[in-house]
């Protein structure tokens, strides 16, 4: 026969030992000792570091984040840029093997002009001028400048420059000029012509790099805009375009009111200091002539002339 003790006082002595560590939680914070103030001090000063740390990458207020960023896009364009130079025989094989890749030496100035020439009629532009120039440099850098004058609009204007890589012999814009006229817009352009050169076929380009290509997230879509529209040109806070046809003829003023005679495309109009004009608004009227602004930009009509 065996005796079993069961010892009862083990759930009983916990509760004195939770109730004092409770009065020791308790204790004001006068009645702390030196060594209890000290390890509560050191453990908000870590909790607060470790969040402050936390915070301070998560935040990239270094800038780590966006230099590692910046280190992979470059690293990315130096990996493409060694990968095209790579391929560059290639494609240099590939155009001097192409037929009719080098035009004959009997292509001349008089070729240079047809082909603009006959470029611009396909996409709506009218010529006024075309002036080809001396001839500079040898071999593949001989080079002949054509300069033009020519009035179209926005669009045929941008089809006539996407034009320019499907001739048969290079042709790159160096210098254009664009200027709004009364119905259309003024161009003013010169063209570099090497004759010796034939412009790659964008397909051709297209499957050289077909297999490095970019990500798309690289990938930019490119919409123009006509920046000589009316919407456009409002939005931009310029004039409107019947605004550089008004005139001043007449101008009456007294010490204390003044009025201006406008002769404008739709008749004359008489105008105040301070009256809305447009998009203009009459900001001052003397004996001069009279201020118009809009917005930040100002002009002056005198009796002589308009600027």
């Amino acid at each position: 026969m065996s005796t079993i003790f069961v010892e009862f006082g083990g759930a009983a002595s916990t509760r004195p030992a939770f109730s004092q560590w409770m009065k020791r939680v308790r204790l004001p914070l006068a009645a702390w000792s030196r060594r209890r103030r000290w390890v509560v001090a050191v453990t908000i000063a870590v909790v607060v570091f470790g969040l402050g740390a936390h915070g301070w990458v998560v935040a990239d207020l270094g800038g780590v984040e966006a230099s590692r960023t910046a280190l992979e896009v470059a690293t990315r364009h130096l990996a493409d840029a060694h990968r095209a130079l790579a391929q560059l025989p290639a494609l240099r094989r590939q155009v001097a093997a192409t037929p009719g890749a080098r035009l004959s030496a009997s292509w001349t100035s008089a070729d240079d002009v047809r082909i603009v020439s006959e470029l611009a009629a396909q996409n709506s532009v009218s010529l006024l001028s075309v002036e080809p120039g001396s001839a500079s440099g040898s071999d593949a850098e001989s080079m002949r400048p054509i300069q033009l004058t020519a009035h179209t609009d926005f669009v045929h204007l941008m089809a006539f420059l996407r034009g320019l890589s499907d001739l048969p012999v290079l042709i790159v814009p160096v210098d254009v000029t664009v200027n709004r006229d009364a119905a259309s817009l003024a161009v003013k352009a010169t063209l570099h012509v090497f004759s010796a050169l034939r412009p790659v076929p964008l397909t051709a380009t297209a499957d050289a790099f077909a297999d490095d290509s970019l990500d798309s997230d690289d990938e930019e879509d490119i919409v123009f805009f006509d920046p000589f529209s009316l919407p456009q040109m409002l939005a931009a806070g310029e004039p409107q375009p019947d605004a550089s046809q008004w005139r001043l003829v007449g101008l009456l003023r007294d010490r204390i009111h003044g009025l201006a005679l406008l002769d404008t495309p739709d008749g004359a109009t008489t105008v105040a200091s301070g009256q809305q004009l447009g998009t203009e608004r009459v900001t001052r009227l003397d004996a001069f002539g009279i201020t118009l602004a809009n917005g930040s930009a100002t002009r002056t009509l005198t009796l002589t002339e308009a600027s």
